[in-house]
C-alpha cells in the first residue's frame, strides 16, 4: 500500500514509525517552496506571534529584547530558540486558539510575521489598529504528478491546492487533512476527509485498517 504526506518527515516522525511497523510505503513530497521577502514592521509592537516554524525561521529577527513571543502551538515552540510567553494549546483548532490568544493579549500590540498566503485566522479576530500583520516569507504552489495512492494527508490548505492542480483523488482513496484550515479547503472542493492534528492521532492505528482491510 501507498501514503503520500505533503511533506518531509523527521526520521523519528510517529508516521516513519508507522510506516514501517505496517509495511506501507510512504511518499513524502511537499508541493511548496519558499523564499523570504524584506520588509519592517511600520507600528509598534509589544508581541511577536508565530503561527508555524517557517514563520519563525523568516520573522525571528523581529524579537527584540522588551517584546513579549507567542506561538500557535507547542510544535511551533520547539523550533523557537527564543524563551516563549505564550503558547495556543488547541492544535489545528484556529478559531479557539485565536480567542485564547486574543484573552492574553489584552490590549496589547501584535506583529504577525506571515506568508504571501496567510488564511488569517489568528489576526482576524483582532481590530486592524491593535496588529500587524507583516510578510517576510513567500509560498510558491510546485504542482507536481504525485502517483495514485490509498491514502492522502495534506497537511496544509496550499499543500492541497497545489497536488489539486495536476491530481485527483482516486476513488474509494482516504484522505486525512491536518488543521480545520486544511479539511475546510478540502470540503470546497468536494473531498470529504477526516481531521487531525499532530497530537490527536495515533498513525499506526489510524491506517491499520487500511493495510489490512
Amino acid at each position: 500500500m501507498k501514503v503520500f504526506i505533503s511533506s518531509e518527515l523527521e526520521a523519528n516522525h510517529p508516521l516513519v514509525a508507522a510506516s514501517i511497523s505496517l509495511g506501507f510505503n510512504l511518499i513524502q513530497q511537499s508541493l511548496l517552496s519558499f523564499s523570504a521577502v524584506e520588509g519592517l514592521p511600520t507600528r509598534p509592537y509589544d508581541i511577536v506571534f508565530f503561527s508555524s516554524p517557517r514563520a519563525y525561521t523568516f520573522g525571528k529577527q523581529f524579537i527584540l529584547p522588551e517584546t513579549k513571543v507567542a506561538c500557535v502551538s507547542i510544535g511551533t515552540a520547539k523550533h523557537s530558540t527564543h524563551p516563549i510567553d505564550w503558547c495556543g494549546n488547541s492544535p489545528g483548532k484556529p478559531t479557539q486558539t485565536a480567542l485564547d490568544f486574543k484573552q492574553w493579549v489584552g490590549e496589547r500590540r501584535v506583529l504577525f510575521p506571515v506568508s504571501s498566503r496567510s488564511l488569517g485566522s489568528i489576526s482576524s479576530v483582532f481590530p486592524p489598529t491593535q496588529i500587524e500583520c507583516l510578510t517576510v516569507y513567500k509560498t510558491i504552489l510546485n504542482p507536481r504528478d504525485v502517483e495514485a495512492c490509498a491514502v492522502y494527508i495534506f497537511t496544509s490548505p496550499s499543500n492541497a491546492e497545489a497536488f489539486l492542480v495536476q491530481n485527483t483523488i482516486p476513488h474509494g482513496a482516504k484522505v486525512i487533512a491536518k488543521g480545520e484550515s486544511t479539511q475546510e479547503f478540502l470540503q470546497q472542493q468536494g473531498i470529504e476527509s477526516t481531521y487531525f492534528t499532530d497530537d490527536s492521532i495515533d498513525w499506526e492505528t489510524a491506517l491499520a485498517p487500511w493495510v489490512n482491510p
